[in-house]
């Protein structure tokens, strides 16, 4: 095994050992295919599914990725912005894998985990005057590669060299169902200063039924690093952590309505704030570059909003770190216990 395989592969893993350390109406169910026995009780889902073959609207080919030293103790633009834990680094360590090259991740050189194993996605959003509740199994409506990951398979050796909490090695972790019962502002205030991450859970992606997480992942000495600079993810740009599938970087990758070139960029889902998130494309239809946004990854202008136009703020998905957001603009809720990971 390389150094470079070796440097890459702890980082899913510690991610579980540092989680025990540290202590009207809108109904959108998901609609996961489906072959035989049921996705939520964990292992390999519920067979063989096709992936789908919607037109993905302007593709990235290249990502962003920080350099060594990135600072990760408060907001700023190309940044995310983490609470601070015990033992944790303040900073980013680069990795060095055969898709990183200085600040770029060549996305055609990724060895994405393989299959196509589909679930039996749930997920809904009821609303209220002033709130939206989701609810779900955390499980997506489309497929996600095979998880564990088969010993000899691509992406196997970057996740298998070190035991994970519960598991001989990290590349075990299945998927599993976990329950989303969230309630958020459906018309959240964006305050004056910003909020840092606390929880690696950020939000969920309304057209999925699935969850972002941080882009950040520590290493077994508990350096940080940019997930997908270390670890390959599958056809979807998923994979799990304590059994729950989540997205990282082009996360957008299956999303069923990804507008069209030239049009902004539709509702992707919503932060733990409150705020919406979009697509890549802004005003006009151009795509959204970190020189757009604010230090959260966010900036204000018309959008469409629970079927209205108004102009609010909101949060953008785009192929430069931290891709999704950089901390919160509004007042994030309190997420559940087993969603503080």
């Amino acid at each position: 095994m390389t150094s470079n395989h070796q440097r890459g592969i702890a980082i899913l893993t510690a991610f579980l050992m540092l989680n025990t350390a540290c202590g009207g109406s809108s109904d959108t169910k998901g609609t996961g295919s489906t072959s035989s026995g049921s996705g939520g009780d964990g292992g390999g889902g519920g067979g063989g599914g096709s992936w789908p073959s919607f037109e993905v609207a302007d593709p990235p080919t290249t990502l962003t990725t920080p350099s060594d030293g990135t600072p990760i103790t408060s907001a700023s633009k190309n940044h995310q912005w983490i609470c601070p834990r015990p033992g944790i680094a303040p900073k980013l360590t680069a990795a060095s894998t055969p898709w990183v090259k200085g600040t770029t991740i060549d996305i055609s050189k990724i060895e994405l985990i393989q299959g196509s194993v589909s679930w039996d996605s749930q997920f809904s959003i009821t609303m209220t005057d002033t709130d939206r509740t989701m609810t779900g199994n955390g499980l997506p409506n489309h497929p996600t590669g095979t998880f564990p990951i088969p010993k000899g398979s691509p992406g196997y050796d970057y996740y298998a060299a070190l035991p994970a909490q519960g598991y001989d090695n990290a590349a075990e972790i299945p998927i599993k169902a976990y329950d989303i019962n969230l309630t958020i502002p459906r018309d959240p205030v964006p305050n004056a200063q910003p909020s840092c991450i606390l929880w690696i859970f950020l939000g969920m992606a309304s057209q999925t039924g699935s969850a972002w997480h941080a882009e950040i992942a520590p290493d077994a000495k508990l350096n940080y690093y940019n997930p997908i600079s270390a670890l390959p993810l599958d056809e979807c740009w998923g994979h799990p952590y304590n059994g729950q599938y989540h997205y990282h970087a082009y996360s957008w990758k299956c999303f069923p309505n990804q507008g069209s070139s030239g049009d902004h960029s539709p509702l992707f889902g919503y932060a733990i704030d409150g705020f919406g998130i979009y697509g890549p494309r802004g005003e006009n239809g151009k795509l959204v570059t970190n020189d757009d946004l604010d230090e959260c990854h966010g900036h204000t202008h018309e959008i469409e909003w629970d079927g209205v136009t108004k102009v609010m703020y909101h949060y953008h998905v785009n192929n430069e770190y931290p891709y999704t957001l950089g901390c919160y603009r509004g007042t994030p809720i309190a997420l559940p216990k087993e969603l503080q990971n």
